[in-house]
């Protein structure tokens, strides 16, 4: 990675500094205490600037690039895709598999995926709270996650998908497979976002049709002002 890369480079240059300073000052620090200053100054060098800043505003395509490297080596993945809605605060996670996948795959996947991309915008920013045991990261009490994992073959099925599910901010619902998903969620198709509920899903299905009209209807909308 480029940023180990800088890292080792700015190890190099204390090194390579302390030596410098003894042979110009021709000082009598003997070679333990060269040493010991020296790991010192590496132990300094390789210490994060973990403090807090305000404002930092996420770079979500870096961010997508590391989460491509922290799974690469998941192997039923295809590429990975991401979006995040910055007006409707939703971070839009999709992650085609090879046609062997099964729904504990997806979830396993959908899981990983999660947590990878919170904990790359860690990355960037430290005062996000890494994923852990009983969360999914503090990236999420900000931001819905909408997480859809399916079979290559099935990526205009989604009545079919491993996992398609939206986490509401700050719940950390656990991921299930999208047959036992009791919920409705938006998955983009050719012609536009639909609303497609789960194999649990116990709402009323008129419901279900008039919340995908309306979702039609208002992307329609935005087309017509462009």
């Amino acid at each position: 990675m480029k940023r180990t890369n800088d890292r080792a480079k700015e190890i190099a240059a204390a090194v390579l500094a302390a030596s410098m300073v003894l042979l110009v000052t021709g000082c009598g620090m003997t070679r333990g205490a060269m040493a010991s200053s020296v790991a010192e100054s590496v132990a300094n060098e390789e210490e994060p600037d973990q403090k807090t800043q305000k404002n930092i505003t996420l770079d979500f395509d870096e961010a997508q690039a590391s989460c491509e490297e922290a799974l690469e080596d998941y192997e039923l993945g295809s590429y990975i895709d991401t979006y995040v809605d910055e007006e409707k605060k939703v971070v839009n996670l999709i992650w085609p598999l090879h046609k062997e996948a099964t729904e504990a795959d997806g979830v396993e996947y959908a899981d990983a995926f999660v947590r990878a991309f919170n904990d790359a915008c860690y990355e960037q920013d430290f005062s996000i709270a890494l994923s852990g045991k009983d969360s999914y990261g503090g990236l999420y009490q900000t931001y819905a996650v909408n997480v859809q994992v399916f079979r290559e073959e099935d990526i205009l099925k989604p009545e079919n998908y491993l996992v398609s599910m939206t986490i509401p901010a700050g719940s950390h619902e656990k991921i299930v497979p999208f047959s036992q998903y009791d919920g409705m969620n938006e998955v983009m198709l050719s012609d536009g976002p639909a609303m497609i509920p789960g194999g649990k899903y116990k709402g009323d299905e008129k419901s279900s049709a008039k919340a995908q009209a309306e979702t039609k209807e208002e992307t329609s909308g935005n087309g017509e002002n462009k």
